[in-house]
């Protein structure tokens, strides 16, 4: 019943434009798959990944041209499934626009073209390339800890009570990890105070809990400066801050944004690091120099 696709096709609702692109690429009608190539340009990024993954069914020098077209789409999770379908269909002949996205500034992005490179076998140019590989894969040893240290135990004298400390200490523990503050927390950081969203960046920051990193990581994304910058110094205090994520941070438009990312590499330890932050001794900013040239000398 492909006139019933085609009909909803024109329907003003993206899931159901997303199931006509869905059932049409069942077809091997060229008609068909000219009208997925036009979903390529959808105004919804729903509906672009679906034109994405039924143009992956089909291997051919033309699907794969437009799989690389969406590599630019401006929509990161477009971007995702394009690399992601090219890394499955194995295209070589892609791989040079796939090591463009090495660079991209959101870390799905990265880590989809950096499987996809791996999946092709493909083997960096040079060695900036091969350092932001290695990082995207999680490939970088020798790395320490960006936590911060723990917290000093209280001083007691030698007849001095400790059982208030320790008390206190347990006290505070549950008030940080209490599930109805977490929630006003969360509230809050999705809201449009940004004084409010800072502030309760910097009290989940102290919750230990992988779904509170994954919660900030998205931030890296935000449009506010201010924000990405609160996410990426609470984030580089953290054990399971990825430092993938931290990647496309080096390129942020906003200076104190990079310096922040230039301090977080520049406490790990592996020879890649030098090879991603060589291009920032260049930077228009002084701060970020200095602390590029540091972090390289280490």
């Amino acid at each position: 019943m492909a006139w019933l696709d085609t009909l909803l096709l024109k329907s003003s609702s993206p899931r159901l434009r997303c199931k006509a692109v869905e059932n049409l690429s069942e077809s091997r009608r060229p008609s068909d798959t000219e009208r997925i190539f036009a979903s390529l340009d959808d105004q919804s990024p729903q509906v672009r990944c679906a034109a994405v993954r039924a143009l992956a069914k089909a291997n051919t020098p033309d699907t794969r041209n437009s799989l690389v077209r969406a590599l630019k789409d401006k929509c990161f999770e477009v971007r995702v499934a394009a690399a992601r379908a090219l890394g499955r269909l194995g295209a070589v002949s892609a791989a040079g626009n796939l090591a463009v996205c090495l660079k991209d500034p959101d870390a799905a992005v990265r880590i989809a073209a950096a499987g996809a490179l791996r999946a092709i076998g493909w083997k960096p140019a040079t060695r900036e390339e091969s350092a932001w590989f290695e990082i995207t894969l999680g490939n970088i040893s020798g790395a320490t800890s960006a936590s911060a240290p723990p917290p000093e135990a209280p001083s007691t004298e030698p007849n001095q009570d400790t059982s208030f400390h320790r008390r206190l200490a347990v006290a505070e523990r549950k008030e940080r990890n209490d599930p109805h503050r977490i929630i006003s927390l969360l509230v809050a950081l999705r809201g449009t105070d940004l004084l409010a969203r800072l502030s309760a960046i910097h009290d989940l920051g102290h919750i230990n809990d992988p779904r509170i990193t994954e919660e900030l990581l998205t931030l890296f994304r935000n449009p506010e400066p201010e924000v990405r910058l609160a996410a990426v110094q609470v984030l580089a205090k953290r054990d399971d801050s990825p430092p993938a994520h931290f990647l496309g941070l080096l390129l942020d438009t906003n200076p104190e944004v990079r310096l922040a990312a230039v301090q977080f590499f520049g406490r790990i330890r592996a020879h890649q690091i030098t090879e991603v932050l060589g291009p920032l001794l260049s930077d228009p900013s002084l701060q970020v120099r200095q602390a590029t040239a540091t972090a390289i000398g280490r």
